[in-house]
């Protein structure tokens, strides 16, 4: 089953797709070498980031969400906060600029491969002090320490 978590940022400035590739390559643990492949927008956009870490398991995938998408996530994120008594994450979450969502399959992640979206997830929202929200276990900082338990 796909599962989505959601980073906000607060900055229009990601670190590169390849810069963030070689920081994977480097700190993640795979039995193989994973295979991370980007797409840009025909504007030079980031667009798309997939890691393909297991021939027989389908690929983490992160892209931007604009629009309707981009709002309604921000407001589910901004109910979270707001729920769990944090009006300083609400306001937060408010003003953030970028909305982008993690996509994997919860139950194909080992270990491993959950090391290696926290250290992604980190490695996108540190820069811009962002937060994430994963929808049934809550709010973190860009630490990654949980803020609000979700339920």
């Amino acid at each position: 089953m796909s599962y989505s978590i959601y980073g906000f940022l607060f900055s229009l400035e990601l670190p590169s797709p390849e810069e963030t590739r070689e920081y994977l390559l480097e700190g993640a643990l795979f039995p193989t070498r994973p295979t991370i492949t980007m797409s840009r927008a025909e504007d030079g956009a980031f667009d798309l980031m997939q890691i393909e870490y297991a021939h027989d398991r389908r690929p983490m995938t992160l892209r931007p969400l604009r629009g309707s998408d981009a709002e309604v996530n921000k407001g589910e994120a901004i109910d979270e906060a707001v729920a769990a008594g944090h009006p300083e994450i609400a306001e937060a979450l408010r003003t953030s600029e970028i909305v982008l969502e993690w996509q994997v399959e919860r139950g194909e992640l080992d270990e491993d491969a959950w090391f290696a979206l926290h250290l992604w997830q980190a490695w996108v929202l540190r820069p811009s002090q962002g937060w994430l929200y994963a929808p049934d276990d809550g709010l973190f900082d860009c630490e990654l320490r949980r803020r609000s338990t979700t339920g």
